[in-house]
């Protein structure tokens, strides 16, 4: 895709996903299924709204050590009906040691509790595995 820049990402480019690629790159760490696509509409709907008003963390928190990643990738079709890759979309989730993480993509650095719970639960990792949680589970009651 030829935008590379955040204000490229608008209304537009969300309501042309089709598909959500989600892999599972910590699966020999926190267990799960190891890839997922989503096509369902209304679940593709909820994830872009939920990316696209993240707010941005300055935290810069640097890659390694990580203890692994999941990859989110969105997809639209392009002219000819094939699948094409929006990489400003494209979103990294790092696991680290000592109950960090951090969401990356062309806009900045995340982190969203709730929102790496979803994602957790469509690869069926278990939560209480991934102690980046913690807090969260804490805060919602969740043991």
């Amino acid at each position: 895709m030829s935008c590379c820049s955040t204000k490229d990402i608008n209304k537009k480019v969300l309501n042309s996903v089709c598909e959500i690629n989600i892999q599972n790159r910590t699966s020999d760490i926190y267990g799960g299924i190891k890839e997922l696509n989503i096509k369902d509409k209304k679940q593709i709907d909820s994830i872009c709204k939920e990316l696209f008003f993240l707010k941005e963390e300055n935290n810069s928190l640097q890659t390694k050590p990580y203890d692994g990643t999941i990859l989110i990738r969105f997809i639209k079709k392009d002219r000819d009906g094939m699948n094409e890759y929006i990489n400003i979309l494209t979103t990294r989730i790092i696991l680290k040691p000592n109950s960090e993480y951090f969401m990356t993509n062309s806009s900045g650095q995340y982190i969203s509790d709730h929102f790496l719970a979803k994602i957790l639960k469509y690869l069926e990792i278990d939560e209480s595995k991934v102690s980046a949680l913690d807090n969260y589970r804490k805060s919602s009651g969740k043991k």
